[in-house]
Formats: structure tokens, C-alpha cells, sequence
């Protein structure tokens, strides 16, 4: 040991990135791969790897290179690069340090998941008016990820600090490679039929191909088909799915997921505190303002003696019923008088129609004797006159040897109504006599 050299692990990779600075030229190299597992640094640096079928490598590009592009760098995107190559001491990671980069196209994972992505988009799997609303109260959730997973232990610590009193139910699950979209799927259908407020699907960051399970098609209709209002957590806030895509809710980490459904019991706190506040101020006034009413109510006369109140009414009750009996009994009399002068009219009415009847009856014989009478006696009156007239006509007179004597159709009743040589017409009963008086005698 004592002839053996002992030297720091920052020493050794120290040494390392000299020999390959030095030895390791790229000057005029382009380097062709495909973009993985990127993410752009809100300092403007790109990370990320660059693979191909057989290997992999990370690099960096720092913000003066980034902002020298002409494109915007996406996951699965194939590219030529060209830098040199480092050795990161903090960790010994060797990688690549890109000045320039072009686009080579895209990769064939990444065409693959615009396609689906297309179809799933045209067939409505995204649309809007699909998706759930979030349930007001959330106190009971299922949570779909690795039994093991880092996504698990970010939501049950965010949970236990926010809102430890919610009940939360793993349903495990793969979450990478050819068996997770399947092994997913199982999950959430269990899940579903449990009655669970919301489902959250959660998994940490990784490379494109490590989070391309979540863009099963599958999947994403078995989503689109869920009852339960149902949470995406998947990858970084750079990483977006299908699930992400056709889930209620996206959010960007499964931390954010697990602060989405549940409440902050500090705030919820502070709320209950000021509510609590709120509430005693306006339960003083409440009970200030029925203070009032009650102080107002014990002074009531009718409060002081309820018994002079109950003998005013209990008089008034009393009053109004004799008034109302008394009212009865006159209705009552009222009724009977009406019932009998009804039946006393109807029985006057029936007698004076059976008199009229008789009556009307008896007419037409009583009217033919009454003509009989009028026109016997008529017809004896007629005789009578006739008899009369016949008595009294001149020409009756004169048929007993009288005569009517007259001076220009006046009768002469005096020697006084004749004068000599007037000429005198007699009437006798079978004719007349034409005289000129030639002398009058008085006797």
C-alpha cells in the first residue's frame, strides 16, 4: 500500500477529460441521431440524448447555440449535430457539447405518434365537450402507477401534506415497455367500477420511448370510455401524451396531479378560521337584534297576563258566535219562508191554472149561448122598432084618413103657415093633390 499511488475520483476524471479533449476531435464531424428525453431549461439550455439503434449519448447545447436555431427542437426528432466532446466532473458522465445543430427529419417513433395522434383527433377521442367536469368534493381517488414508483411517493406526500384525510387506493400498473398500455388498461377498468371521485394516472419523467406506452391506442379509448372523472400526470411539463391528450384533466407532473384533486388543509384552515369569525360576528348580531325582539315580547301586555288575552279573545269568540248563530237562525227562517211561499206559489199557481183551465174550458160553449141570447135579442129589438116605425110611419097614418099637407116641402101645421093662391101639395095614403088657396078659415 505503501508503494501503491492513491489519487481522487475528481482527479481521475479530471485526467479523463484531458485525454479525450485532446485525443477526441469532432472539428468538421457531424453526428446523426435522433432526439430523446429532451428538456429545455428555462435558462434557455437544451438537455436531452441523442441515440440511434445502438446507442445513446447525452448532451447539452447551451442558450447562446439555442438561439442561433431556425427551428424548434422536438422529442423524436432526427438531427445532425455538430460540438466536441466533454466529461461532466460533477457526475462523469461524458457527453456531447452541440454548437450547431440541422434537422436530418423525424424519427420513426415520433411519426408514429403523429399519426395516431391525427386519427385519434379525427375520430373526436380529444374533444372537449367530452370531457368530465370536476367533481366539487374530492375525498376519494384511485391512483394508476408503478407499485414502486417515484410518481407514487410525489402524490402520497403531496396528499399526506394537503389533505391526509383523503382515502387513496393503489391500482399497480406497468409503466414502460410493451406490456404497460395493457397492464394500464386492466387498472383503469378496475378502478372504475370501485366509485372512486377521481382516477389519477401518474408516472415520472423519462425518454420518449420510455413514456411512448401512454400513447397506446388502446389506452386512450379506454380512457375516452371511463365513468369516473380521470387526472394525467404523466412525464414533465415538456412531455405531452395521447393520455395527457384525452384524459379531464392534464397536468404536467403527478405532483401537479395530486395537488389538482385535493384541497390544501392550511387554506382550508385559514377559511374556517375566518369563517368561524365571520360567523360569531354574525351570530352576535343575530342574536342582539332577537335580545331586542325578546325584551319587546316581555313587555307585551298580552305577554304580562296571557290570561286577559285568552278572556278578550275567548269574549270576541263568544260574540261572534252568537252573532253567527243568530245569523244562522235568521238564514234559517229566511230558508223556511222562501221553501214555503215556494210551495204556497206553486200550489196557488197550480189552483189558478186548473180555475183558468175550466174556464177556457167552458168558454167557447158559454160564448155560443151568449151569441144565441145576443141575436135572439137583437132580433127582438129589430122587431120591436120595426113595429115601432111601422106604428108611427106617416104612411100608417095616413092609410087611416089622414093627410100632410105642405107649401114647398113645409108641413102645414096653421092657417097661419098659408097664404091665398099658394100652391098646397096633400099627401094621402095612395097618392098626392096639388091645391091653389083661394081662402083660409080659422076655427
Amino acid at each position: 500500500m505503501r508503494n501503491e499511488m492513491v489519487v481522487s475520483i475528481s482527479s481521475v476524471i479530471a485526467r479523463i477529460k484531458n485525454v479525450l479533449t485532446q485525443t477526441m476531435d469532432l472539428d468538421g464531424i457531424w453526428v446523426q441521431g435522433e432526439i430523446s428525453n429532451l428538456t429545455k431549461h428555462r435558462s434557455g439550455h437544451y438537455y436531452f440524448s441523442l441515440k440511434d439503434k445502438s446507442g445513446e449519448m447525452s448532451c447539452v447545447m447551451f442558450s447562446s447555440y439555442v438561439s442561433r436555431l431556425n427551428f424548434d427542437v422536438q422529442e423524436g426528432m432526427r438531427v445532425l449535430i455538430s460540438g466536441s466532446i466533454n466529461v461532466y466532473e460533477q457526475r462523469g458522465s461524458l457527453q456531447l457539447v452541440i454548437r450547431q445543430m440541422k434537422q436530418d427529419g423525424l424519427g420513426n417513433l415520433f411519426l408514429e405518434f403523429e399519426k395516431r395522434k391525427q386519427d385519434l383527433l379525427k375520430a373526436g377521442y380529444f374533444a372537449e365537450d367530452h370531457k368530465k367536469s370536476k367533481p366539487e368534493y374530492i375525498e376519494n381517488i384511485g391512483v394508476i402507477t408503478g407499485a414502486n414508483a417515484a410518481a407514487l411517493q410525489d402524490v402520497l406526500s403531496t396528499i399526506q401534506r394537503r389533505w391526509p384525510m383523503m382515502k387513496i387506493t393503489l391500482y399497480p400498473s406497468l409503466v414502460q415497455g410493451n406490456l404497460a398500455p395493457k397492464s394500464l388498461i386492466q387498472s383503469l377498468k378496475k378502478a372504475d367500477l370501485c366509485g372512486h371521485d377521481a382516477l389519477l394516472i401518474v408516472r415520472g419523467g423519462g425518454s420518449f420511448e420510455d413514456l411512448f406506452c401512454f400513447n397506446d391506442v388502446e389506452l386512450v379509448k379506454t380512457i375516452y370510455d371511463l365513468n369516473t372523472y380521470i387526472v394525467s400526470g404523466v412525464g414533465h411539463e415538456v412531455d405531452t401524451t395521447l393520455c395527457d391528450l384525452v384524459c379531464d384533466h392534464r397536468s404536467v407532473t403527478p405532483t401537479a396531479a395530486a395537488q389538482w384533486v385535493s384541497i390544501d388543509q392550511n387554506e382550508v384552515m385559514a377559511k374556517i378560521i375566518k369563517d368561524k369569525v365571520l360567523l360569531s360576528r354574525n351570530m352576535s348580531i343575530i342574536l342582539d337584534q332577537y335580545r331586542s325582539k325578546l325584551n319587546l315580547y316581555q313587555n307585551h301586555p298580552y305577554l304580562k297576563d296571557p290570561k286577559s288575552f285568552i278572556i278578550e279573545k275567548q269574549l270576541k269568540l263568544d260574540a261572534y258566535n252568537t252573532q253567527l248563530e243568530h245569523a244562522l237562525s235568521l238564514e234559517l227562517q229566511k230558508r223556511n219562508l222562501i221553501l214555503n211561499s215556494r210551495e204556497q206559489l206553486g200550489l196557488n199557481m197550480n189552483r189558478i191554472l186548473k180555475y183558468h183551465e175550466n174556464k177556457l174550458l167552458n168558454i167557447p160553449e158559454k160564448l155560443e149561448m151568449s151569441m144565441q141570447t145576443k141575436l135572439q135579442d137583437a132580433r127582438h129589438l129589430l122587431q120591436r122598432d120595426c113595429a115601432l116605425l111601422d106604428a108611427y110611419s106617416p104612411l100608417k097614418v095616413l092609410s087611416r084618413g089622414y093627410s100632410i099637407s105642405k107649401i114647398e116641402n113645409k108641413v102645414i101645421n096653421s092657417i097661419s103657415d098659408v097664404n091665398k093662391d099658394d100652391i098646397m101639395v096633400t099627401r094621402v095614403h095612395d097618392g098626392s093633390i096639388t091645391s091653389r088657396i083661394t081662402s083660409c078659415k080659422e076655427e
